[in-house]
């Protein structure tokens, strides 16, 4: 005789928790409370380990898309990439009361925080805010480090998805649509990535065209376009229309602004190079370049001196070359 299946997903006559079993343990969240944030894939809730209490995040997938293989595949590989590092949302797993259809849930560790640009707006008259800043975006370069090292590319870098725990631990949330292919409902022109920090190729891609695939440089292209708003207060990129916004990401570099020193704007305009050859082609080429971009400028006799260095150097190179030329010439005469 089969053993029955035990179910997953358990709801209770006369009690508003849904419980949730997942790799061996029972969880529960209350759908009847406010989520604590929502996103284009579902709403989160906070959720509690039934065996001590402890907090959790709770996702649950958005009825409309519950019954879509693609998102149900992309649930469930969210759920499976179980990182550990300091700067990632560690995740649970997952759980549904079918395989195919109904309701899908996806459980993570709880984290106590807000969204960068908030956490930005806290210290906005403060003398070290670009420093701040820069710290926070370097902790995001750790995390898309390792998750890069293993294969996956997150695709949806914006202020929404970094959250700083407890006011200084900076950690990158919703790998959800990271590593899959194809189109979904993120963006009615049929992409995967949120229209106002997409990279071209994202915009542009088409299956089997090589000079648009989707790599680690699309991350550090998107998160180039959430460094300058975070510094900025504003995403250059964004339009009334989703048609314009796409077009100014294919087309449209940014602008400088006065809030950006010199030496970090041009570090912002290589990571969110329109070409992907051009940008930087790893987080930690993108992070040595922001720290670099934070040193004081050597003194003033030490850029002299490296100025005319390099201009006695080219001189050489000139006289050397010039009494090649006249060895050779001299030697056709001869």
């Amino acid at each position: 005789m089969p053993q029955p299946v035990r179910q997953t997903v358990v709801q209770r006559k006369n009690d508003p928790y849904i419980y949730l079993y997942v790799m061996g343990e029972w969880y529960c969240y209350n759908p009847l409370e406010p989520p604590l944030g929502s996103g284009a894939m579902g709403d989160v809730y906070k959720g509690y380990r039934c065996r001590n209490g402890a907090m959790i995040a709770v996702k649950r997938v958005k009825d409309f898309y519950a019954n879509n293989k693609m998102i149900r595949e992309r649930a469930r590989l969210e759920a499976s990439l179980a990182f550990r590092h300091p700067n990632l949302v560690e995740m649970i797993g997952c759980c549904e009361y079918a395989p195919d259809n109904g309701p899908i849930f996806i459980l993570s560790n709880f984290v106590q925080g807000e969204d960068i640009d908030k956490y930005v707006k806290g210290f906005s008259d403060s003398p070290n805010r670009v420093e701040k800043i820069c710290n926070a975006i370097c902790s995001v370069l750790d995390a898309l480090d390792y998750v890069h090292s293993r294969g996956v590319i997150h695709r949806d870098i914006k202020p929404s998805n970094i959250m700083i725990e407890n006011g200084s631990n900076v950690r990158l949330m919703d790998l959800g649509i990271s590593r899959m292919n194809g189109g979904n409902k993120f963006s009615s022109y049929g992409f995967i990535g949120t229209p106002q920090y997409s990279a071209p190729e994202q915009i542009k891609r088409e299956e089997g065209n090589t000079a648009n695939q989707i790599n680690s440089t699309t991350d550090i292209y998107e998160l180039g376009i959430t460094f300058y708003e975070l510094l900025t207060g504003e995403n250059p990129m964004d339009s009334d229309s989703e048609a314009e916004t796409l077009a100014r990401q294919i087309s449209k570099a940014l602008p400088s602004n006065p809030a950006i020193p010199k030496k970090l704007m041009n570090v912002i305009w290589k990571a969110t190079e329109k070409e992907q050859s051009k940008r930087y082609q790893t987080a930690f080429e993108f992070k040595n370049a922001i720290n670099n971009a934070l040193l004081p400028d050597p003194p003033l006799m030490e850029r002299i001196t490296q100025w005319m260095q390099s201009r006695v150097v080219a001189l050489v190179s000139v006289i050397v070359a010039i009494a090649f030329i006249i060895f050779f010439i001299i030697l056709i005469l001869i």
